[in-house]
Order: C-alpha cells, then sequence, then structure tokens
C-alpha cells in the first residue's frame, strides 16, 4: 500500500450540500487521504476566497459538487463557488465534478428560484460539464457510491504529487541521491534561465518601466436582478502593472493571472472600479511586453489535465525588480 497520501478539496455551495459534502470527505477519510474544504468558514467574501486559493494551491485534486443553488456571490455578481472552479482550473488540478441531474426536481429549500441567478447556475452548470468528464446525481444515496468511484480512478489514472511523513520518506541513500539529482537540476536551470536571457530580443525605443500604459476593462453591475457590463480605459505605469503581475507568479501560472495581478495594481493605484474582466488584445500586449522587457518568461508544458499550456514565470531580472519594487527601505530621520 503506498505511503502517499493525497489532498482533496472539496467545494460545494453550503448549507443546502452540508449532508452531501460530509458524505464526500468521509470517502476521502476511508480511502486513507487528506480532505480540506471551508466547513470552518461558510461565509463567503473577497478575503477569505484569497486564502481558498491558497488552500486549492496545496491540494493534488479539486472535488466539486453542484446542486441547486449557485451561492453567495461578490461585487461582480459571480459567485464563490464558481470562482473556486475558475482557479482550480486556471491552476491546472485535476478536477472531479459531479452535477445534479435534475435542478427542477430539488426542494425549494435547496434550490435558488430568481430567474437571474437561476441563469447564472445553469451558465456554471454548462461550464462545468464542457470539455470534461462530470457524474451526474440525483439524491444523496446516488452519489456517495460515484465520489467513492471517482476518487478511486482519479488516484490511480492521474497520480499527483502528494504528501509522505518525513519519517518514512526515504533512506540516506535516497536522500543522497535525491539531493544530487536536485543539485543537478538546479545547475542545469541556472544555465537554461542564462541561455533564455541571451535570447530575449532587443527592441529600440522599447516603453520602460516609467512608462504609462492605457489599457481596456469592463466592470460589472446588478439592476434589477440582471448584470450590466460597462466598458472603461484606465492608466497605469508598467511598473505597477509588473509588480502586481509579478506578485502572482509565485509559481508558474498561465496567463489569466495578467488580469488578476492588473486587478491587484488597479487597486493598489486607488482606481475605484473593480474590472470583471481585461481586453483580450490588451492582456497580450502586457505578456509581450514584459518578456521583452525580460521580466517574464513563458514556456508550454504538460497540464494535470493531459493537455499542454502555455505557463509564465519571472527571470531572473524580473525576480530582482519585484524585490526592488516590493522591499521597503529605511527613512531617515530629519535633522
Amino acid at each position: 500500500m503506498s505511503q502517499k497520501k493525497y489532498q482533496v478539496f472539496v467545494s460545494s455551495t453550503f448549507r443546502d450540500l452540508v449532508d452531501e459534502r460530509q458524505d464526500a470527505i468521509r470517502n476521502i477519510l476511508d480511502l486513507k487521504h487528506i480532505p480540506a474544504g471551508m466547513e470552518l468558514f461558510p461565509a463567503a467574501d473577497v478575503e477569505q476566497l484569497d486564502y481558498i486559493k491558497k488552500v486549492i494551491d496545496e491540494c493534488d485534486y479539486y472535488l466539486l459538487i453542484v446542486g441547486g443553488r449557485y451561492g453567495s456571490m461578490d461585487t461582480d455578481g459571480v459567485s464563490y463557488t464558481e470562482r473556486e472552479y475558475d482557479y482550480a482550473v486556471d491552476s491546472g488540478k485535476t478536477i472531479i465534478a459531479f452535477v445534479h441531474k435534475d435542478p427542477a426536481a430539488i426542494p425549494v429549500g435547496k434550490s435558488d428560484i430568481d430567474s437571474s441567478v437561476v441563469e447564472a447556475l445553469n451558465r456554471f452548470r454548462e461550464k462545468v460539464m464542457t470539455g470534461r468528464l462530470v457524474k451526474s446525481w440525483r439524491n444523496r444515496q446516488e452519489l456517495e457510491p460515484l465520489v467513492l468511484k471517482s476518487l478511486i480512478h482519479a488516484f490511480n489514472d492521474f497520480p499527483q504529487i502528494g504528501w509522505i511523513r518525513g519519517d518514512s520518506a526515504a533512506t540516506d541513500t535516497i536522500l543522497e541521491q535525491s539531493n544530487k539529482i536536485l543539485q543537478e537540476n538546479s545547475e542545469l536551470r541556472s544555465e537554461i534561465a542564462k541561455i533564455r536571457e541571451t535570447e530575449i530580443p532587443k527592441f529600440e525605443d522599447i516603453a520602460g518601466l516609467d512608462s504609462q500604459f492605457e489599457f481596456r476593462y469592463q466592470t460589472s453591475s446588478r439592476y434589477n436582478g440582471r448584470l450590466n457590463y460597462t466598458d472603461r480605459r484606465a492608466s497605469l505605469t508598467w511598473s505597477q502593472i509588473f509588480i502586481g503581475v509579478a506578485g502572482q507568479l509565485d509559481q508558474a501560472r498561465t496567463d489569466i493571472f495578467i488580469y488578476y495581478g492588473v486587478k491587484e495594481a488597479m487597486k493598489e493605484a486607488g482606481i475605484g472600479f473593480k474590472p470583471s474582466s481585461l481586453d483580450e488584445t490588451d492582456k497580450i500586449r502586457i505578456k509581450v511586453q514584459l518578456v521583452a522587457l525580460g521580466l517574464i518568461q513563458t514556456h508550454v508544458s504538460k497540464t494535470t489535465q493531459g493537455g499542454v499550456a502555455e505557463f509564465l514565470t519571472l527571470t531572473n531580472m524580473g525576480r530582482n525588480a519585484f524585490i526592488e519594487g516590493m522591499v521597503i527601505r529605511d527613512t531617515p530621520w530629519d535633522s
């Protein structure tokens, strides 16, 4: 029996699926793995979402249960459950999803009745069911064995890094071999980084970090139960944009994190309107500019879903520039 333990994030709306969540958590424990969820934090807000993202980062799998409720929504009209799901997908997590087969048959007390919320739930259901295998369920008794079988299938067919107890991870010989490989790997990465930096194309008259860049974005607001979108423009320096984006690149990320970086940069700059989306062309411009400045690099790699995607990471120059921009400096006292 493998000593590796997997951590599984269990996501769903909360009060209407308490029993179903507990069944899923018990299944994970019965398989001798580690469940993670927000049972201690049933209320949702933006700060908790940031914490949830860190928990998802530490997990190997993301298990989603969709019932008859869309869940608490943020100011953009998007539920926190959908935000969790989008983040798990963008992070390349293996998704194990269960969508209720007939939401109309769910008791009124456990389903949404507002037409605009039902519409949002249906869009979310369609998103989850597009491009991946999803199990449908009708009641708690049917869902529990589906969860158990799907977990076993995911653990066997899509093995992840997992966790191993420190006292049983390896012998001294294996640790010595592992350390040697890690050292060689680090040296190779250093050589590759140097080669990549010499390959960065040089451009004349390229806008520097102090130059302003005007970009387009949308905001959303809810009126009479419907979402309305407004096109807007804002300007930030390339330094502000880079600091925001670099703060998201604590590990290799897809370019969706450029949006999160710009959103953070706008918040730091005191721009009042919160973006619900970033213009796709301007997002590409930001990526290309930061690559041309030698601050980030891109590479194509396999995802845990078996496909391929482009990932962004900081270059050595970018990491140094980020530290330079974030470090707190000593302010001398006036004499």
